[in-house]
């Protein structure tokens, strides 16, 4: 008889991010209300998203709000004017919740849906967004950028 072992998956020890869809939800009058961007990452050792802040759990700048890695899904926002991709400075970046597995293997593989709100102002307008992660060891994943995509909020 053999025997076989199963590998274990693999994956580099940065994330490793790539996007996968925006949809675009309406209110009760038919405008453009809310956007959700889906993305799909692997981490090779799993350590990924924070503790509930209140947990005492984390490292001290992942629960200090004005450290640059109090969250660690990073959002930039683009609206397109007169032909030129202007940066918006309404924050939708957020926190990602601690997803390490149990078990040896901490590699992780999965999607990431995030709800963005939408800048206030907005007509019919042209926004893309640059998004990217960071793990607990501070390894920066890469920077996807979505599609260019319209929206109509009135």
């Amino acid at each position: 008889m053999i025997f076989g072992c199963k590998k274990p998956i693999e994956y580099p020890l940065e994330p490793v991010i790539a996007f996968k869809s925006i949809s675009i939800s309406q209110d009760a009058s038919g405008y453009d209300s809310k956007v959700f961007v889906t993305l799909t990452f692997t981490d090779g050792d799993g350590d990924l998203g924070y503790y509930p802040r209140e947990s005492g759990r984390n490292n001290p700048i992942f629960d200090d709000p004005s450290s640059a890695y109090y969250n660690n899904y990073i959002v930039t926002t683009y609206i397109k004017r007169s032909g030129s991709w202007i940066t918006d400075t309404t924050n939708v970046s957020a926190r990602l919740p601690y997803m390490t597995p149990e078990g040896a293997n901490k590699a992780l593989k999965g999607e990431i849906e995030r709800e963005l709100t939408l800048p206030p102002g907005l007509t019919v307008d042209t926004l893309k967004y640059d998004i990217f992660i960071w793990d607990r060891a501070l390894h920066q994943s890469n920077t996807i950028t979505t599609p260019e995509f319209v929206v109509s909020t009135r």
